[in-house]
Formats: C-alpha cells, sequence, structure tokens
C-alpha cells in the first residue's frame, strides 16, 4: 500500500469511525458539475476523488453528522509532514437527515479547492472565522467556519495534522453581528441558544 494510501484509509477507516461512528453507504464524491457551477478553468481529476460521508446518529450523538474526505490527502509527498495535503476537512451538523448537507459541504469543498489553486482570485483557503455567501433558505443565507463543539478540533493521520473546522448556517443579522464583533460571539450565542452547533434551514436569529 502506498503512502497516499495508508493516510487515506487510516483517515476513513480508523479516525474517522472512532469519531463518527457508521459513515453510511459509502462516499458522495464531487462531480464536474459541482466546478462546472463555478465557472471552473481546470479541473484536477484528484478533486473528483473527495466526496463527502453521511453519518447517522448513534449513542454518543444524537445529530446527523456530514464529513468531508479528500482535502487532506497527501497528493504531493511521501513523508509525515505538519500538516496532511491542504490540512483541513469540514463537518456540518443537522438535527434530521438531510441530503442537502451533502450538497453544501461538496460546494464549500470545491470553493475551497479553486481557492487552493488560485482560480478564485487572490484569496486564502477556507479556515476558522471565515463567512461564505451561500443560501440554504430565506432564514440562512450564509455559512460560518468555526472550531466544532461536539468532535475534535483536529486529528492526525500518518501523514501529518488536519483540523476539523465546523460548517454552520447563519441567518443575515447574525452575520452583520459578527461583522461587528467576530465569528466566535455568533458562536457562543448560538451554542447557548440553540445547544449547539447544528445547521437547521428555518432556524430563528439569536442575533
Amino acid at each position: 500500500m502506498s503512502f497516499l494510501e495508508d493516510s487515506w484509509k487510516d483517515r476513513e477507516e480508523t479516525i474517522y469511525r472512532g469519531i463518527f461512528g457508521d459513515l453510511g453507504p459509502g462516499i458522495y464524491t464531487l462531480s464536474n458539475e459541482t466546478f462546472d457551477r463555478m465557472n471552473a478553468k481546470a479541473v484536477d481529476p484528484r478533486w473528483l476523488t473527495h466526496g463527502v460521508f453521511k453519518s447517522q446518529p448513534s449513542e454518543t450523538r444524537n445529530t446527523w453528522a456530514y464529513v468531508t474526505s479528500g482535502m487532506s490527502n497527501p497528493w504531493e509527498t511521501e513523508e509525515p509532514e505538519e500538516f496532511s495535503g491542504l490540512g483541513v476537512e469540514f463537518v456540518l451538523e443537522t438535527d434530521e437527515e438531510a441530503d442537502w448537507a451533502i450538497g453544501v459541504l461538496q460546494t464549500l469543498m470545491a470553493y475551497n479547492l479553486l481557492l487552493i489553486s488560485g482560480q478564485m482570485g487572490d484569496f486564502p483557503p477556507l479556515y476558522y472565522g471565515h463567512r461564505v455567501p451561500l443560501a440554504l433558505s430565506t432564514s440562512i443565507k450564509t455559512m460560518m467556519f468555526t472550531h466544532p463543539v461536539n468532535f475534535p478540533e483536529n486529528f492526525a493521520i500518518k501523514s501529518g495534522a488536519v483540523d476539523l473546522i465546523q460548517v454552520v448556517g447563519i441567518t443575515p443579522s447574525e452575520l452583520e453581528a459578527a461583522k461587528e464583533t467576530s465569528s466566535d460571539e455568533i458562536k457562543q450565542k448560538l451554542i447557548s441558544n440553540t445547544g449547539g452547533l447544528i445547521t437547521n434551514k428555518e432556524r430563528e436569529s439569536v442575533a
């Protein structure tokens, strides 16, 4: 088994199953159509192996969890480094099964890959504190990136460390409040008012 395959297996079969439990029927991979919607100039074939797992509630978690897999692949090295691949994966929680969450993470993952490749202008890759316009409903218009509360903030695989970034939908008024204060302050309000960082299309605003 190659270094890439070994690291990939370590993430999906050991680390992810330890964190999320059952990963569902398989991975929902990115497609060329996802990149076409973003007017991508070029699509690296390796990106089409990246995808999203859907994890049902368990004995330790009553939410559905959707997690990306692929951005932390060590494509360019055969030795462990400080961070594996891009050094990030994204997770999103819902209070019920919601296949739209797969599309949300696929879109954000594709956007991040295009950012890294320089196809979306001179902007940094997605990370904690970032806020991305992505409307889920008339209530939820933006996706905010923050430290998770129900999952570890990072994990390590054979190829290096990976930061696990939680994605949570926020309302327009919460976005304005985050701009005036910080994403972390809105995160704390969400936790205090809703009990976690669950993305709900019809949630009432906390700001």
